[in-house]
């Protein structure tokens, strides 16, 4: 994947996929089971933060053998390492957002619930391609390192 791209479609699709939603569902009612989302959007972003950094430690442990001493003379240690700690951003986000909507109605927000509704989609899409974007690169570099 070209290296902008890379970087960006995490944030890209999440905004293009979001202002979709809204604008397709803007004015019609939230869904009822908010609170069951948000619920599971917590217990799924902390199973993402868990595996993100149990993932990140095993590399720091094993920062001595042969494929990570290849992934650093190609300067894709520093991404993958910035590609780790943005997916474990995004899901501490989604899991804040996600433990606020367990205790805050937004269907009480009059018209400002979509926005809040929109702003929790945009983090539960941007954080999981973000975890999608860390498994596909590292993924490649264990394919290569074959």
């Amino acid at each position: 994947m070209q290296k902008n791209l890379e970087k960006w479609y995490p944030i890209t699709f999440g905004l293009f996929f979001t202002v979709f939603y809204c604008l397709l569902f803007w004015g019609k009612p939230l869904p009822t089971s908010l609170k069951d989302l948000f619920s599971a959007a917590t217990t799924l972003s902390g199973i993402a933060i868990g595996f993100l950094a149990a993932a990140m430690s095993i590399l720091f442990t094993i920062s001595n053998t042969n494929i990570v001493k290849q992934i650093r003379n190609t300067n894709k240690y520093t991404k993958l390492i910035n590609y780790f700690m943005d997916a474990i951003n995004w899901s501490f986000f989604l899991a804040l957002l996600s433990f606020i909507g367990l205790f805050v109605e937004i269907q009480n927000f009059g018209s400002w619930q979509w926005v809040a509704f929109g702003i929790w989609l945009f983090a539960l899409i941007t954080s999981g391609l973000s975890a999608y974007r860390v498994i596909r690169v590292f993924a490649a570099i264990l394919r290569a390192a074959n």
